[in-house]
């Protein structure tokens, strides 16, 4: 009972700190628009503040998945 319970606080543990972690490595959103029905998702890259000078010196980032519409169907 004591392992699964030392199991649990452990894990619960590493999610903090890996949403911690991989949070303040965010370089900017993907941002997917799927409001045109006739034709597949538009994507789109905002950088943040920290922009281009971010991408450059990592081999690996981090991107926010925005999904919205900006078109309406009305």
């Amino acid at each position: 009972m004591e392992l699964i319970l030392c199991m649990i606080i452990g894990i619960i543990i590493g999610v903090i700190f890996g949403r911690k972690v991989f949070r303040k490595d965010v370089v900017g959103s993907l941002r997917v628009d799927q409001s045109d029905p006739d034709s597949g998702p538009y994507l789109f890259l905002e950088l943040s503040h920290k922009g281009a000078n971010a991408i450059y010196k990592k081999k690996y980032v981090v991107l926010k998945v925005n999904l919205k519409d900006y078109i309406s169907h009305e």
